[in-house]
């Protein structure tokens, strides 16, 4: 009965070709070899796609977009590409690529914008004048990771130590405070793109993940004139508040095929498409109905 369904055919959870996490590192990779042969034209890639306040002064703002995929030397990408599969690969898998794609970029782009500001307000010339690769879009992918998962057992490489995702999180970003506002170089490490970027991945988990709202009162319409609510009764069967659908019936009425396809359908393909954080209380009582009306039909055979 449910094994019709498009959510549940074997495809759609193939990760072959379809991982934005691997797409991302791939650019990543290519953009690096192609900055390795091209090593003559450097400067053209500094000037043009490294990230700068002097770039940004002419008006390349496409340079928030483009100095996340360069990087200095080996190590740098690869530690970056490691640190995004190890962290984004749970982020696309239980948010969706959609959401991992706006975490990434609004990371790199919230670490980049720090990074100017900081460049613009320092008086002197800073050691570090260009920001370059992936590390402000992984402090993001980390902060959601650490939400999501506080407890999940994290090893620090190459030390045989194991630390809470949410402890990792909280000593990175400490580090990075601490390296903004005292170190301008950092040994070539930039603090303010890594502080840019894991508060910016924090405040998406908190507002767009767990759906709280922004602390603005915005104005809104005028409330239309309420109608007459119509009496509740609770459903022997589910316990849950009756609700009357398109045909007349309400929940605890329709069959067992029914009512999977008209009430529980859409909810599962919304959690394969957005993730289960999207689900509204509505839309888990749903599901808990539904779980509750199989649940009683088993017990019956």
């Amino acid at each position: 009965m449910l094994d019709d369904r498009s959510y549940m055919q074997e495809p759609q959870y193939q990760p072959k070709n379809q991982s934005a996490v691997v797409l991302i590192i791939i650019i990543n990779v290519v953009v690096f070899l192609v900055g390795v042969f091209t090593a003559s034209q450097a400067h053209i890639w500094q000037d043009y796609f490294y990230l700068s306040k002097e770039g940004v002064a002419k008006g390349f703002l496409w340079q928030f977009i483009t100095f996340q995929f360069f990087h200095i030397n080996f190590l740098h990408i690869l530690f970056n590409c490691w640190a995004l599969y190890v962290f984004g690969r749970h982020v696309e898998e239980s948010q969706g690529k959609a959401s991992f794609f706006r975490l990434y970029f609004i990371s790199g782009v919230a670490g980049g914008l720090l990074f100017v500001a900081i460049a613009w307000a320092v008086s002197g010339q800073m050691i570090s004048p260009r920001l370059l690769g992936a590390s402000a879009g992984v402090y993001g992918l980390i902060a959601v990771f650490a939400r999501l998962m506080p407890d999940a057992p994290l090893m620090i490489f190459p030390f045989p130590v194991s630390i809470k995702a949410k402890y990792l999180f909280f000593i990175l970003i400490g580090i990075a405070g601490l390296g903004v506002i005292f170190s301008q170089s950092g040994g070539g490490v930039s603090h303010a793109a890594h502080l840019g970027g894991g508060i910016a991945g924090l405040l998406y988990a908190y507002y767009a993940i767990e759906g709280n709202r922004l602390p603005i009162n915005l104005p809104s319409a005028p409330a239309p004139a309420k109608k007459a609510r119509q009496p509740q009764t609770v459903s022997k069967v589910t316990g849950a508040f009756k609700r009357t659908t398109k045909s007349g019936k309400a929940p605890a009425e329709l069959t067992q095929e029914e009512f999977i396809s008209r009430e529980v359908d859409p909810i599962l393909e919304k959690i394969s498409a957005h993730g289960i954080h999207s689900l509204t209380d509505k839309e888990r009582k749903i599901l808990e109905s539904a779980r509750s009306r199989l649940s009683h039909r088993l017990r019956k055979r």
